[in-house]
């Protein structure tokens, strides 16, 4: 859906949310469009139901807006009775003073607030609670002042009305079913094949136009006479129009009929034509997401406001869907018009999005954090670095429990080796590798960006001048915490050289380079005779020597992973567990 001609006006700020199925307490911040990641159970589809209520035409009505399985229990043994009570608080707020146009203004009335900040804001808080002297739950909705009480002269529905009318919330699940979504029933077929705008001589002429049809295709089959002649004979035990009571139709007589029959076909890779449902469910899916982006275009223009700011709340836009048809889908939801809030486990279509656009939900201790990159916490080229290296790991390393830091390719090719060694499983444990000597950002910028994401991380250095300089930098990150635990410096010196004390000194001897033999002197098996060995390799050997040690630890088993490496791997993994049980 295209931008064009329509005024972006009233912007959701922020969503706060408490007692709301699995989430105590939750605040969450929103950008134009908002990523939600995070593990399974972490409330990314709680979010947007939340959303969803509370912009609803099923607030207010009778049999209320929540079931009782929406009242987050205090225990294990509660009665939603026993629920504090749902509470969802949703700010709107203009995004440079002096945003909203008049027109909008007035349609919310008292309801608009002035903000600390001079900003015109609109807060609107719906509450759900049992109440013990009607036996039921009440569910209530107010606005509210700058200071959270509620706006008494602000009850009125017609604000509400007004609200929806401004920002009204299109939700699309992950559960995107064709077979269900391109019926009459519908969500966002429905507007289409039942509401038709037709002019009653257009329709007149077309059922004329159909009926003829109909007669052509009975006429050409004779049997139906036979059939029609003894279906007439109903009318001698059931009571039926006396002239013409019974009619046959191969064809729908009826404009509305027929449009209620309506299918997509799309062609196969035969150029055969199969309906929706005969197609894979990846196709399906698609179909579904542009069935929406059309549903969308159509609200908008017949149905809301020039100034009206839809939100899209899309859980797993992504589903069924092969890695080069997500970044299409990727590149139509930037093209959709309005507010949008995405949950994903898509690595390709985190990968596509700006990584200020994310909010990583975590669990820990009970309760559900969110994690983002707040504004200014790293520089522009930063923030680029940052950003391209994401995208070139397909977001991937966004989805890891603990990233652990690595110089480069070769630590990462031995890790690898020592964890298959080990029998240990690194992405089944959550923990992905960064090198990032190869991003070009210091050690300070990766960890601060891991800190406000929620990632644990663990630092591996050389024990040279540089490893010292990485070391001293992740050192600067630990905030209180312990440095056993996310820095580790090898011993003897750089990695090839610790691996050659550690027994693999063999393969590093055999890529000695013919023209720096001499340069090895130092006493077979020493430190500085390793050392020497390093320096003379040949050039390009270092990942080559890598690939060779890493094959060898695996040969070998746990017993060939040096035990400073084991350590390394189980720390990474402690903290990776630490995470996911919160």
């Amino acid at each position: 859906m295209s931008d064009q001609g329509r005024t972006h006006a009233v912007f959701l700020d922020q969503i706060e949310i408490k007692n709301f199925r699995g989430i105590r307490r939750l605040e969450l911040k929103l950008d134009e469009t908002t990523v939600l990641i995070g593990e399974n159970n972490t409330g990314k589809s709680t979010i947007l139901a939340a959303l969803e209520v509370c912009l609803s035409r099923r607030l207010g009505r009778r049999g209320g807006a929540f079931s009782e399985y929406d009242y987050r229990l205090p225990t294990k043994d509660s009665q939603p009775s026993d629920s504090d009570g749902i509470e969802i608080t949703l700010r709107f707020l203009e995004r440079s003073e002096g945003e909203w146009p008049d027109e909008v203004v007035q349609a919310l009335g008292e309801a608009v607030q002035v903000s600390a900040d001079d900003k015109q804001a609109v807060t609107f808080r719906v509450r759900s609670q049992f109440d013990d002297l009607l036996g039921d739950f009440v569910t209530a909705w107010t606005f509210l002042n700058p200071a959270g009480d509620e706006l008494v002269g602000a009850r009125n529905p017609a604000l509400l009305d007004a609200l929806r009318q401004l920002v009204p919330v299109f939700y699309l699940s992950a559960l995107r079913d064709s077979a269900q979504e391109f019926t009459p029933r519908g969500q966002f077929w429905r507007p289409f094949v039942r509401f038709s705008k037709m002019e009653p001589d257009v329709r007149q002429e077309l059922e004329e136009e159909l009926a003829h049809l109909n007669q052509r295709v009975l006429d050409a089959n004779e049997s139906f006479g036979a059939i029609e002649e003894r279906l007439s004979n109903t009318k001698t035990i059931v009571p039926l129009a006396t002239d013409d009571p019974v009619g046959i139709e191969a064809i729908p007589s009826r404009v509305f009929d027929i449009l209620s029959r309506t299918q997509v076909m799309l062609s196969s890779v035969t150029g055969a034509r199969l309906p929706i449902g005969r197609h894979g469910e990846g196709t399906q899916s698609l179909a579904v997401v542009c069935l929406f982006d059309a549903f969308l275009q159509s609200r908008m223009t017949d149905t809301y406001r020039d100034d009206t700011t839809p939100i899209l709340a899309l859980e797993e836009p992504e589903a069924h869907l092969h890695p080069a048809a997500i970044h299409s889908v990727a590149t139509l939801l930037q093209g959709l018009s309005g507010q949008k809030l995405l949950t994903s486990h898509s690595g390709d279509l985190v990968g596509a999005c700006s990584i200020t656009s994310l909010r990583r939900l975590r669990r820990k201790n009970g309760e559900i954090t969110v994690h983002h990159l707040t504004t200014g916490i790293l520089d522009e080229d930063e923030m680029r670095k940052v950003n391209y290296h994401i995208r070139s790991n397909r977001g991937s390393v966004l989805f890891a429990r603990c990233w652990l830091l690595v110089e480069g390719e070769a630590d990462r090719l031995i890790l690898e080796g020592c964890a298959e060694a080990m029998n240990r499983n690194l992405a089944y444990e959550g923990v992905s590798f960064i090198e990032y000597r190869q991003i070009g950002v210091g050690v300070e910028a990766l960890t601060t960006f891991a800190d406000s994401m929620g990632i644990e991380w663990h630092l591996v250095a050389d024990n040279d001048k540089a490893g010292d300089d990485y070391v001293k930098a992740a050192e600067k990150q630990l905030a209180g915490r312990q440095a056993t635990q996310h820095i580790s410096q090898l011993q003897h010196g750089t990695l090839e050289v610790f691996l050659s004390v550690e027994g693999y000194g063999y393969v590093y001897k055999s890529y000695i380079s013919q023209n720096k033999a001499s340069n090895v002197t130092a006493s077979q098996g020493s430190l500085e005779y390793w050392e020497q060995v390093s320096r003379s390799q040949a050039n390009k050997a270092k990942i080559p020597a890598a690939v060779e040690v890493a094959n060898e630890i695996r040969r070998n088993g746990v017993t060939g992973v040096p035990s400073q490496l084991a350590d390394i791997l189980n720390c990474a993994i402690h903290l990776a567990e630490e995470a996911r049980n919160g």
